[in-house]
């Protein structure tokens, strides 16, 4: 069973990867990336970066090991170069935050998705500028540990409709996926 971290960022990948192509053709899926460590190269940018940074826990509930309130700072970096760079990462950071405001739950995946800040880096140095846009989002979630095979215990992704949510409404919750990775039929 994945990480419930890369299922956020593979969620918020899936939902860029559909939408951005009419915003800019460039950006293709291969210009997507979950992971901050994907080498850039010049000849293709504009790219996008989705890592994850900070992840905390709520103090209510504490049930340990039970049900846990998260909320997750997730990265969605646009780089760009050339003259042309504040614009072009303007644009796509525009409709970034509107993708994900469109689908705030990722299908359910999550309690809600909001943006927090937006920070702009550029690197003046060199022949080609490259400006980089971050966008922060909060990501909260609920998880519970899940007995899997072999005695391993996974974090299941909970998900409830909303406003049905927290401990007292535990048992409304359904996992996501099975220990084995399999949606629940």
């Amino acid at each position: 069973m994945k990480p419930p971290r890369t299922l956020i960022r593979e969620a918020v990948r899936d939902r860029l990867a559909a939408q951005l192509p009419s915003v800019d053709p460039r950006i293709t899926a291969s210009r997507i990336s979950i992971h901050r460590t994907t080498p850039l190269f010049a000849g293709k940018l504009p790219a996008i970066l989705i890592y994850t940074r900070d992840e905390r826990i709520e103090d209510q509930p504490n049930a340990d090991p039970g049900l846990r309130y998260r909320k997750l700072e997730l990265s969605v970096e646009i780089v760009a170069s050339g003259e042309a760079a504040a614009e072009e990462a303007d644009v796509l950071a525009q409709a970034v935050e509107a993708i994900l405001d469109q689908d705030e739950t990722l299908g359910r995946l999550v309690d809600g998705t909001r943006l927090t800040r937006t920070e702009v880096d550029q690197d003046g140095e060199g022949d080609t500028p490259v400006l980089a846009v971050r966008l922060s989002f909060e990501v909260s979630y609920w998880t519970r540990p899940a007995e899997a095979p072999g005695g391993v215990l996974p974090l299941q992704v909970l998900v409830s409709w909303a406003p049905e949510i927290g401990i007292p409404h535990e048992p409304d919750y359904q996992p996501l996926l099975d220990p084995n990775g399999v949606p629940p039929s």
